[in-house]
């Protein structure tokens, strides 16, 4: 059985894996060869996870068509397939955001394919007033397997952004100038549903029976020394909450950053924030507010804990 991967609408320079399994032999010992005018070269497959496989680089000189795959041990023929190659295509810089006018604090995706005949260096870096500082686009071997000359980055646009279209330049290895982007940035307004974004909260619960199974609400219980977890609802988060999210309280030990929850106990929930806190043991026992502020300031909601003697 010969399992190709990468093989369908691929360009010069890109990657195919192939493995070869349900074959017997000496475990690697055997000559399993892969041929096709797809590649430059005859590869050899070797053995790994109980079968034969490589990874092969289609020749940059490849003609787009569908070419031929044979593999052979020992000079036999024991499978074939096709390779699809497609012409190849220009270098391009990508600037991608959720939406047309992305928010501050938003994450942005920057992303530079230079798969083309002639193309080399590794070196790109994206500059922009938007950023906080130069981003380094690095090639993602997971997520660009088979293309070995794709680069990106997903940084956050800065906080404090004032509205207004900025400039992404893209410099190469030796600091040339590449290619630009542009991309508009402005802040919620009133109006837009992330302005405030209809949030509710803060919740209290025992951390040791859950947020589901336990019961929760706006005012708990906790002894002198005690955990309580806090969870923060908001069906529209600002962008980058989930980085600056805290609940504050003279009766925690430190402040308190909320996590965004992305178990499968959130499924169906609105976008949701939590943590767990420890109390002070030094306090005196009464009520005390825990207090979380999002949106820039424009939304702030108070709880209450009381701390009972131990």
């Amino acid at each position: 059985m010969l399992i190709l991967n990468g093989q369908l609408g691929a360009r010069p320079g890109q990657l195919v894996d192939m493995q070869l399994d349900w074959v017997g032999g000496a475990q690697g010992h055997d000559a399993v060869v892969a041929q096709s005018p797809a590649f430059s070269a005859p590869v050899r497959l070797r053995w790994r996870n109980g079968g034969y496989g490589a990874v092969a680089t289609l020749a940059m000189t490849g003609k787009p068509g569908w070419h031929p795959l044979s593999v052979t041990i020992a000079g036999r023929t024991v499978a074939s397939d096709r390779i699809q190659v497609v012409r190849s295509e220009r270098p391009s810089f990508r600037l991608a955001a959720p939406s047309s006018a992305a928010r501050p604090g938003e994450t942005v995706a920057l992303r530079f394919d230079d798969l083309y005949p002639g193309e080399r260096g590794t070196d790109f870096t994206v500059r922009s007033a938007a950023l906080s500082g130069p981003v380094r686009l690095v090639h993602d071997k997971l997520y660009d397997f088979y293309n070995p000359r794709a680069f990106s980055a997903k940084p956050e646009l800065r906080a404090g952004l004032a509205d207004g279209t900025y400039t992404f330049e893209l410099y190469g290895p030796h600091g040339h100038r590449v290619a630009e982007k542009r991309l508009t940035v402005r802040g919620s307004r009133p109006g837009d549903p992330d302005y405030l974004g209809k949030a509710h909260g803060p919740d209290f619960y025992d951390p040791g029976t859950g947020y589901v199974d336990g019961g929760h609400g706006h005012d708990v219980k906790v002894r002198l020394g005690g955990r309580v977890a806090v969870m923060w609802h908001d069906v529209y988060p600002d962008r980058g909450e989930e980085k600056r999210l805290t609940a504050t309280s003279p009766a925690f030990t430190r402040v308190l950053h909320l996590n965004r929850d992305d178990s499968k106990g959130a499924d169906g929930d609105d976008p949701r924030y939590f943590n767990t806190a420890t109390i002070r043991a030094d306090l005196k026992p009464g009520r005390y507010p825990v207090t979380v502020v999002a949106h820039h300031g424009r939304v702030k909601k108070t709880g209450y804990v009381t701390v009972t003697a131990r």
